[in-house]
């Protein structure tokens, strides 16, 4: 999906999202803005004939559409089914529905924006969604294991892009979902030749994976690191949980 500059009727759109989630959701809605994937693929490795290993497309795992509406209500969060007539947001389908509280998000820095090529009116916001029938195979599995023993399911970081306007501005807030500091900010402290971060993080005891798949996905949103690697690495981080 290519996210050109906004159009003249895309921030009308976005004005309008709050009232028609109202209308489908039938209760005050305090956010609400149109919310694209930048694909709705992932790559996943498998072996083949003679110990080779290859990859292939596979749904990404979050069950939603290349562009949604999401919403906030006093408890709830909402991926609406982005319909429109001659130009006008219509009442939709409501696709998925979270508990708001408990709920994790997280806004991007420009910095991983411009990586991602996006245009100057756009942003990433990245949502722990919980693990469901949608999500992949291994994650399934350990949701599974999690329910069986009594323990909290555990959710899974995905990028989105929203607008950076008033909607998507209010989603932020709604959220909580305030935008990190870029990696490397704070102070150069410099001990013994080494950096005081880089001491405390091999001193620091292994993060939570939550953490950890945050930070991939940040890497990932950066441009750092290919897909093939992203997808790797996160599959080992959701293994050893």
């Amino acid at each position: 999906m290519k996210f050109r500059a906004r159009a003249q009727h895309d921030p009308a759109l976005n004005q309008q999202a709050a009232a028609v989630a109202a209308e489908i959701l039938r209760q005050p809605v305090e956010a609400a803005t149109r919310c694209e994937q930048t694909s709705t693929k992932a790559m996943q490795m498998y072996p083949s004939a003679g110990g080779e290993v290859n990859w292939r497309s596979v749904p990404n795992g979050t069950g939603l559409p290349k562009s949604f509406i999401l919403a906030v209500t006093a408890s709830g969060i909402y991926a609406l089914e982005d319909k429109q007539h001659r130009g006008v947001l219509v009442p939709g389908n409501v696709l998925k529905a979270w508990d708001r509280s408990g709920f994790r998000a997280q806004a991007g820095n420009d910095v991983a924006a411009r990586a991602r090529g996006l245009a100057d009116d756009r942003q990433i916001i990245t949502l722990w969604l919980p693990i469901d029938g949608d999500s992949g195979r291994v994650a399934q599995q350990i949701a599974a294991q999690r329910a069986a023993s009594g323990q909290r399911i555990p959710a899974l970081p995905h990028a989105f892009v929203i607008a950076k306007d008033e909607s998507g501005q209010r989603i932020i807030d709604a959220l909580g979902a305030a935008a990190a500091p870029p990696q490397g900010a704070g102070p150069n402290i410099v001990i013994g030749g080494r950096r005081l971060e880089d001491i405390v993080a091999g001193a620091a005891p292994q993060r939570p994976a939550a953490e950890r798949l945050r930070e991939l996905e940040e890497l990932r949103a950066a441009g750092a690191i290919t897909d093939a690697d992203y997808t790797r690495k996160r599959a080992e981080i959701i293994a050893a949980i």
